[in-house]
């Protein structure tokens, strides 16, 4: 299949430019995915990336072109943001090429998995507090990515300790 005929990333599953653009989806809209007729859960397990551990669910939708699975991820805690993803889900083109699409988790069994995990992120999340270093750190992300924030983050280093809040001295990050 050449580049031409390859549909681009999330078009199988009918994401939207916003969507697309910043590789993130509400939780309403992960859950119509996820429920879709046509869709197959193949992965639905609690894991570790570089910024956090998350609930990862990797689906693939049947469609014209070859099946090409993502994986999204959330109800779980941000390091760098330093917060709880419960309303919204990031997510990533999967390698088509690996075994990860061979397994199907019929959709009870991973209904009921998602579940525990909206439960159990539930009681942490309504105890939300991000510092302004967790927001700066969203700012940076969403205007770069994960890996430019973290980069950025790691180069002003020390300043962002001393930075101070003049109306009442106290550190800002």
């Amino acid at each position: 299949m050449s580049s031409k005929e390859r549909p681009s990333q999330g078009q199988d599953f009918g994401l939207i430019e916003r969507e697309r653009l910043f590789y993130r989806v509400s939780h309403e809209r992960f859950v119509e995915l996820f429920e879709a007729d046509d869709v197959d859960v193949h992965r639905i397990e609690l894991a570790h990336n570089s910024t956090g551990q998350f609930l990862f669910v990797t689906l693939s939708r049947k469609s014209d072109h070859a099946r090409q699975p993502l994986t999204f991820y959330g109800l779980g805690y941000h390091d760098y943001r330093e917060r709880w993803i419960h309303r919204e889900w990031f997510w990533y083109e999967a390698n088509r090429h690996s075994s990860t699409t061979t397994r199907i988790i019929p959709k009870d069994e991973a209904r009921r998995l998602l579940e525990e995990r909206i439960q159990e992120v539930a009681q942490h999340a309504a105890e939300d507090t991000q510092t302004k270093r967790g927001q700066l750190f969203e700012i940076l992300a969403d205007l770069t990515d994960e890996d430019g924030a973290i980069a950025e983050m790691d180069d002003l280093g020390s300043l962002l300790v001393s930075v101070q809040d003049p109306a009442n001295s106290t550190t800002l990050l």
